[in-house]
Formats: structure tokens, C-alpha cells, sequence
């Protein structure tokens, strides 16, 4: 009986240890399975991009570039997807695999390609950057002296506009950074308000009777009601603020680099970027901006020139010097740099001035 009792245990323990074993080679199976998934989902890009190179050094707006895309055999797709500057997708297929692309629809500066395969539940991508330089020479101005008015000498300008027969005008420094409205002929400050102390005022634009502002360092900015600077909304950005304008459509962000953003005005949401460029090269530091018939001029900081430059196409038109426009009796200590521009289209008007200037300058521009 002992012995039946001990045969019995026998069998149990051979039928548990082999049911064992199988959960262990299922689990075992079951996990090779999942690595040979990972390797068939991380194999080679089987995608290659080539952009033509120029004949000349660089790449100039208006040249016609040939992007072609090969895919490795083996892999099975229908279409290449191809976009520009996260433009519209352009379809390339085994008989059309060569795109030819007139940078007349691009920008200066860098420009985005970007082509996309999807087969057998796989995505891969191949990106290649092509910077375009201006094919225009920039045309050079100097400036005349039609009137001069007086600025207000504590005034550290960041962002200027006119509007109506007054100046606007935003004033940076952390503790000190305002928003004021000025008369022009007298430099009366006639309506103020400070923004938060821990915040460094910059550009500021009007924008369907909203002033919208620019910080520099904080990422953030500021909308107020034209009439009353009530406060109405903030909104966020990445990286720094400098100058601001508008062309009744779009907002145009400087950072203190060539590049431009591009934002939706009525979300403040960032559409596009271009650099602004002109036959040389990238044209950095750009500032405080104004929106003139069609292009907008900025300041570039730490000198005494504006930047007249097409926002469409990024590409420089003209330099405008205006070196010694503040006469040196008028420095003190404290004087800083040209900064701010201003213009009354129903009069043609044209106004600049700079940080804690006594002056500001009403200029017509002369052609060198």
C-alpha cells in the first residue's frame, strides 16, 4: 500500500515539473517573439536623400534644386512622402522619385527637407537642412534730419509705434519697464502703467485695438486694450522676446537672432520661421521692428543701422546707416544704443530713436 501511495507521488511530481517546464518555454518563446519584433522594428533606414549640390559655393534664392530619394530594395511602398518647410506632402513614387525645387518658394536662411516612407506598419524618415542666400545685393541709405523732438532721457525704448498723433512706446529693465502713450511735439507722457517687477519689458505692436507686448527672458507675453491698457490676456513663447510688429494678418517675433517667428494673432501660436539673409550671410541681432508698405525694418543691435527686409522671402532690400545721428553733446554716461522705430503711414513719417536718448529724430531716407 506504501508503495502505490509512493508511486502515485511520483507521477504527480513528473506531471507538475512537465507542466512547469511548458509555462516556462511558452514564456521563454514569448519573449524571443517580442525581440525579434524590436529587431524587425528597428532595422536600417532603408532610406536615402540627396538635395544637389550648387555649381556655385551656396545655395541663392532662385535656384532650381534637384531632391532626389532612392529606397533600399526589399522594402515594398507605394509613395514617398516629400515636404518643405512642413509644407504640403509632394508624392514620389519608383517613376517619380526626383523633385525639382524652386527655392522662389522658399526662404533665405535654413530650409527643411523632409521625406517620409510608411511600410509594413513601419515609419522612417530622412531630413536634410539647405541654407539659402539672398540673390539680390542690398541697396545702402543714409538719412536727412526733417524734425527733431524731445525723448524722454530715463526712457530705456524697447518697442515703439505711432498711432493717431501719439507714440507708444515700451520701456525695458527689470523694476523699471513700462508701457507709455506720448505726444509726440512735446514728449509729455500722457497715459503709463508698469508691467510686473520681475519681468523685462521689449517690443511691443498694435494689433485690431489690442497692444500686444514682448518680454525678454521670461517667455511671456502681454496683452492690453488699446484704449485703456486694461490687461487682457497673456500667452507664452520659447525662448527670448525682442521686437514685435504686425502686417494686419501676422505677428513678427526677433529674438536677437536672424531669425524671424511668425505667429497667429489671435492664438499667438508660432505658424513659421524664416532667417533673414542678405548675398553674405545671416544678418543676426535683429531688434525692435516696424511693419513698413510691405517690409518690415529692424533694428540690429549694437549698431547705429536698420535692416529693410521682405518677409516672405527673408531676403534683405536695404541698409539704412544712421551712424552719428545723435550728436555726441548729447552723451552721457548712460546713453545706450539705437533702439526704436516708428511710422505714421497717412503721413509717411518715419521715427527712430534709442535707449535713453534726449532725442527723437523724424528722418527721410536718402539713397547712397
Amino acid at each position: 500500500m506504501n508503495n502505490i501511495k509512493y508511486i502515485l507521488i511520483i507521477i504527480f511530481f513528473t506531471i507538475y515539473v512537465n507542466a512547469c517546464k511548458s509555462d516556462s518555454e511558452k514564456t521563454s518563446e514569448k519573449q524571443n517573439q517580442n525581440q525579434t519584433d524590436k529587431v524587425e522594428h528597428n532595422v536600417q533606414n532603408p532610406l536615402t536623400l540627396t538635395v544637389e549640390r550648387p555649381s556655385n559655393e551656396n545655395y541663392i534664392f532662385g535656384d532650381k534644386i534637384k531632391i532626389t530619394v532612392n529606397v533600399k530594395e526589399g522594402f515594398k511602398e507605394d509613395t514617398v512622402l516629400l515636404s518643405i518647410n512642413n509644407g504640403d506632402d509632394i508624392i514620389l513614387t519608383k517613376e517619380t522619385e526626383t523633385y525639382l525645387w524652386d527655392t522662389r518658394n522658399a526662404h533665405t536662411g535654413r530650409n527643411n527637407i523632409e521625406v517620409e516612407l510608411n511600410t509594413n506598419n513601419q515609419r522612417f524618415r530622412k531630413q536634410q537642412f539647405v541654407t539659402i542666400f539672398s540673390d539680390i545685393v542690398p541697396e545702402e541709405y543714409t538719412f536727412k534730419i526733417k524734425n527733431v523732438y524731445k525723448h524722454d532721457v530715463h526712457a530705456y525704448t524697447q518697442g515703439l509705434f505711432y498711432h493717431d498723433g501719439f507714440l507708444y512706446e515700451a520701456t525695458g529693465l527689470k523694476g523699471q519697464s513700462t508701457v507709455r502713450k506720448v505726444q509726440l511735439e512735446t514728449g509729455d507722457v500722457m497715459q503709463s502703467f508698469a508691467i510686473p517687477k520681475d519681468v523685462f519689458g521689449e517690443g511691443i505692436t498694435l494689433y485690431k485695438n489690442k497692444i500686444i507686448q514682448l518680454s525678454w527672458e521670461s517667455g511671456r507675453g502681454f496683452v492690453y486694450d488699446f484704449n485703456t491698457f486694461k490687461h487682457l490676456d497673456e500667452f507664452t513663447y520659447g525662448g527670448e522676446g525682442w521686437g514685435i510688429c504686425n502686417d494686419d494678418s501676422h505677428l513678427f517675433m526677433t529674438n536677437g537672432s536672424a531669425e524671424v517667428k511668425i505667429l497667429e494673432p489671435e492664438t499667438y501660436s508660432v505658424t513659421g520661421t524664416f532667417d533673414v539673409y542678405d548675398n553674405k550671410g545671416p544678418v543676426r541681432y535683429l531688434n525692435e521692428s516696424e511693419y513698413i508698405d510691405g517690409y518690415i525694418y529692424a533694428n540690429i543691435y549694437q549698431y547705429e543701422k536698420i535692416v529693410k527686409f521682405d518677409p516672405h522671402t527673408g531676403k534683405v532690400a536695404a541698409y539704412i546707416d544712421l551712424s552719428h545721428i545723435l550728436p555726441m553733446n548729447d552723451y552721457k554716461s548712460d546713453t545706450d544704443v539705437l533702439n526704436g522705430i516708428a511710422y505714421d503711414k497717412d503721413n509717411k513719417r518715419l521715427f527712430i530713436t534709442g535707449k535713453l536718448w534726449p532725442k527723437l529724430f523724424e528722418i527721410e531716407l536718402i539713397k547712397k
